[in-house]
């Protein structure tokens, strides 16, 4: 069975370099290091540390073994001072990731709902593959993310999805756009304005885009490119340009904008809660809950926990 003492003595070698500096950086003797990496090396049948005269190194095992030890190790601190911390003042803490389109729209109700719940709410604000990196290292509890139209999810193994809505794209147009008096057009009407992409080449949601006008009989014009809304929408009342964005991402002052629903083309995302197994089913449900309350009106109705998945950045 793997032992945390293990995993502290294959970073202390790791850090010190012979088996004697780490027994004396851990305060322990030099036979109990040697033991817990042997017993280490146990659970695979390989040595995780190689001796040489100029000290001890880790072996290609220890190396593999490493990554994992410092994650453990690291989970292991927070627990004890999320657990000390929650003794003390009586509110749990909760580290919970955002995506930037969502943070404005979804987290003043999440936050509420946790803090009145007596949970102490530690909000991290990223783009998808640092939550997703973050959930991979147990360094959050759980993150509000989507899946990009035309990539498959990239859930971290071992965490529960919890759908909370199908985020449609819409079309935004300067409000004085010749075709802005309809609030449902075709892709094809606009294919002589310039098209507002993201900054990368591979954007999944630009692909998604781009293969649909081809479908529609035209190779869009390329405008503008950014991958913050806010630069997006300033772009389109500039009338330099058209952009499909999420609901999310709406503009909220629609002075000099407007949206349009395009009748044949369907493009949208799936918004969902993942928790790891630090969250127990009550606080997941009083998230769920909290989130789902916000749910944006032209998007899906959401799911219940455990049903499972369904079919102000550009992330």
């Amino acid at each position: 069975m793997l032992d945390l003492r293990q995993l502290l003595a294959l970073r202390a070698v790791a850090e010190r370099g012979s088996v004697l500096s780490a027994a004396d950086a851990l305060g322990w003797s030099q036979p109990t290091v040697t033991h817990h990496l042997t017993a280490l090396a146990r659970l695979t049948n390989a040595p995780v540390v190689e001796s040489s005269r100029s000290g001890t190194r880790l072996s290609a095992a220890g190396h593999l073994w490493l990554p994992h030890a410092l994650a453990l190790l690291d989970r292991a601190e927070r627990a004890r001072i999320d657990v000390a911390g929650a003794l003390e003042s009586g509110r749990r803490r909760v580290r919970l990731g955002i995506f930037p389109t969502a943070a404005a729209r979804l987290l003043p109700a999440l936050v509420g709902a946790l803090s009145a719940a007596g949970y102490d709410p530690h909000i991290t604000e990223g783009e998808l593959q640092e939550l997703t990196d973050a959930l991979h290292r147990i360094a959050l509890d759980a993150a509000v993310v989507f899946d990009r139209p035309g990539e498959a999810s990239n859930a971290p193994p071992g965490t529960r999805r919890t759908s909370l809505f199908t985020e449609r794209f819409s079309l935004i147009v300067p409000s004085g756009h010749p075709l802005a008096v309809s609030p449902r057009r075709s892709l094809r009407d606009f294919r002589d304005d310039p098209w507002i992409l993201g900054v990368s080449d591979d954007d999944p949601g630009d692909t998604a885009f781009l293969a649909a006008a081809r479908a529609s009989g035209f190779e869009p014009i390329r405008g503008p490119r950014s991958d913050d809304y806010r630069v997006v929408a300033a772009y389109v009342v500039a009338g330099l340009g058209v952009a499909l964005v999420p609901d999310l991402a709406l503009p909220s002052n629609a002075e000099g904008v407007s949206v349009i629903e395009l009748a044949d083309t369907r493009l949208s995302r799936e918004v969902s809660l993942l928790t790891t197994a630090t969250l127990d089913a009550t606080t997941v449900d009083l998230m769920w809950r909290a989130l789902a309350a916000e749910v944006p009106s032209r998007s899906g109705s959401p799911r219940g926990p455990g049903q499972g998945p369904r079919g102000a950045r550009r992330h």
